[in-house]
């Protein structure tokens, strides 16, 4: 017997995939950047064209900057790659998922949200989930109280943007956010992420694969 097979569209450093992996599929990503870190079969390819043929479900994380809060004016005028990602997947026949920031919730009717403290993780990282599926969700919860901020340029925080109602606070080098501290290594990110595999860059752009691993056991039960 073997696992299924997820595709994994726009798979940056592999976080999504790893929780996919755990939940009981077999991973390959797809992505237009270079991603040496990915811990599964790696395609350096376009995922708005790569082939849905012969996989059992996809999952998509179309690139957030054109929605975050924390991408600034130069950026805005990024392309919108969610819009026609969910239109490609509307005809794909198994089960598939699209992740995004919050700013892209209106585009994604009926979808879902999970954060760090629903998975007893040090980071909050909201991030909001479509489905043909149905996924059940944990319970609500607060954010961890001082918790880890994994943003940033480097892992002192250094670059990190100002969100509205929010501060950034460069002092002895750290920065301090919203109530959170930003980590001050690159281990503490990975143990904050649950992912040791990825670089700085690959772990702040990520999602925690405690996300997709609660995601993928309840997928399994909708692949044919």
């Amino acid at each position: 017997m073997t696992r299924p097979l997820l595709l994994d569209l726009f798979c940056g450093a592999g976080g999504a995939a790893m929780g996919y992996h755990r939940a009981g599929f077999d991973v390959v990503g797809v992505d237009l950047a270079p991603q040496p870190n990915y811990p599964f079969p790696f395609i350096q390819g376009d995922a708005m064209t790569w082939p849905l043929e012969r996989v059992d479900a996809v999952h998509a994380s179309p690139p957030c900057q054109a929605f975050t809060t924390m991408a600034n004016r130069s950026r805005r005028d990024l392309p919108d790659l969610l819009t026609p990602t969910l239109a490609r997947l509307a005809a794909f026949p198994g089960p598939w998922v699209v992740e995004n920031v919050a700013g892209a919730s209106r585009l994604m009717p009926n979808a879902f949200r999970l954060a760090g403290g629903m998975f007893g993780l040090n980071v909050h990282r909201p991030r909001y989930f479509v489905s043909n599926c149905l996924i059940l969700t944990p319970a609500m919860t607060a954010p961890p109280a001082g918790g880890i901020g994994v943003y940033g340029r480097a892992h002192d925080g250094r670059g990190l943007s100002k969100r509205p109602g929010g501060r950034g606070i460069a002092n002895a080098g750290t920065i301090e956010y919203t109530g959170y501290r930003a980590a001050k290594s690159l281990d503490e990110a990975h143990i904050a992420m649950g992912m040791d595999w990825a670089d700085w860059y690959g772990t702040k752009e990520a999602i925690p694969p405690a996300y997709t691993e609660h995601i993928g056991a309840q997928l399994l039960g909708a692949v044919g």
